[in-house]
């Protein structure tokens, strides 16, 4: 007898589901093979690099993102210790996707090399002028590079929030964490066993001291419909595990455009750039918003390259549990969350959720009333940001990451002093 798919056991589509899933990773491997094989040979690990500071990156290019939010704060990094007298070019990044270095190579000047094997990655770690390392997420491959001694590694995360991811004991294999700020310090120490306060270096969000610039397109909108406060609707994506499900697009993203967009408000759409990787239901509720979005004259979607000029344009942000919602809190202006739909999304008691007005995930049509309130109120939110990121003046978080960058490199140069001559 001869099944149609729709009609084979549970068990033998199952097995067909993981024969698809494993020539399907196959075929991936495979061009992942051959796109290295065609990589020029500048993104070889070279003798003569003379790299003080690095960014480890073992992510794909879905996730590049997280790194390329940092490259502006490197770049302030870079130029101080060439002014220190340090090397001509001080800074460098290693990855472990060839995808990823060749599109680096068109995004940055920093010297970017590749190395999937461990050869390399030797040849990198091992150089005697290496002194730090800095890691931008919690990649499994990130301990490949973490048991070269000689470097300091710091943890820098992609940016601050109360996500249980942040609270991994996982930290405690890196030399040093750069937490945002008292409320990072708090959440860490409060949390994992034997992580010493010594350990954590505030240095606030670096990224938000970058200039911003308007991008043309926005412009062109305010010109075409210059009526109506302006949200900043920015979602996150669905997560990668029950705990960390604190996404809700699926179940309210159309619902909260719609209510806002025929309120009067004009919106800016920007989702996570992961949204959907997980889940199609996902995939299919951001196709429905932004097909929502573009339709209508007030609905504008985000296509820039990072979170800034956001913060300048918008009235209010309409955000869940993200890196983005403490990024608001320098605007100092109104701030609503949606609470996660998901039950087992772990929450932390006294957290952000708790210290803005918010919405559940099913409340579709409180959202306006809630949003009017805050705009009317006018309420400041400058002491959470102090909590969260310490001064946020301009220059003033791209100072403590620079001190605290060059702090780690010293500590390092001495110890490897005294190791030399004992």
């Amino acid at each position: 007898m001869t099944f149609l798919p729709a009609e084979l056991p549970h068990t033998a589509v199952r097995g067909a589901n993981f024969a698809q899933a494993v020539a399907k990773l196959a075929a991936q491997r495979l061009r992942e093979r051959v796109r290295e094989s065609r990589l020029s040979d500048e993104f070889t690990p070279k003798d003569d690099d003379e790299f003080v500071a690095a960014v480890h990156f073992a992510g794909d290019l879905s996730s590049v993102y997280q790194l390329e939010q940092w490259l502006w704060p490197f770049e302030q990094l870079a130029a101080h210790l060439k002014d220190e007298g340090y090397s001509s070019r001080p800074f460098g990044i290693i990855v472990r996707n060839a995808t990823v270095a060749e599109y680096l190579k068109g995004i940055t000047e920093f010297p970017v090399r590749f190395s999937r094997l461990t050869c390399g990655l030797d040849k990198f770690m091992n150089s005697s002028s290496l002194r730090v390392v800095f890691y931008v997420n919690q990649a499994t491959s990130n301990f490949h590079s973490l048991r070269y001694p000689e470097p300091a590694h710091v943890h820098l995360s992609h940016g601050e929030s109360e996500k249980i991811s942040m609270i991994s004991n996982q930290l405690k294999a890196y030399d040093f964490v750069f937490t945002a700020g008292q409320a990072a310090r708090k959440r860490i120490g409060c949390t994992l066993y034997g992580m010493s306060d010594d350990r954590m270096l505030d240095v606030g969000r670096p990224q938000l001291d970058q200039p911003r610039s308007i991008p043309p397109s926005w412009k062109e909108f305010k010109h075409a419909h210059p009526d109506g406060k302006v949200v900043f609707y920015a979602p996150t994506w669905e997560g990668d595990s029950p705990s960390m499900a604190y996404g809700t697009i699926a179940y309210n993203g159309e619902a909260i455009v719609t209510a806002l967009l025929e309120a009067g408000y004009r919106v800016i759409f920007r989702p996570h750039p992961r949204t959907g990787v997980m889940k199609h239901d996902f995939e299919k509720a951001l196709e429905t918003v932004t097909e929502t979005i573009e339709s209508h004259p007030r609905g504008f979607l985000d296509q820039s390259s990072d979170v800034s000029w956001q913060l300048d344009e918008a009235d209010v942000a309409v955000v869940e549990m993200s890196a983005v919602a403490f990024d608001w809190l320098v605007s100092e202006k109104p701030l609503v969350m949606v609470r996660p739909h998901e039950p087992r999304a772990e929450v932390l008691d006294g957290g952000l959720l708790d210290r803005c007005p918010t919405i559940g995930p099913a409340d579709r049509e409180n959202i306006v009333d809630l949003i009017d309130e805050s705009i009317a109120q006018g309420d400041s939110i400058h002491t959470l940001a102090n909590f969260y990121l310490g001064e946020t003046a301009a220059g003033a978080q791209t100072a403590r990451f620079i001190r605290s960058s060059e702090q780690v490199i010293e500590r390092r140069t001495d110890e490897h002093r005294l190791k030399c001559s004992g």
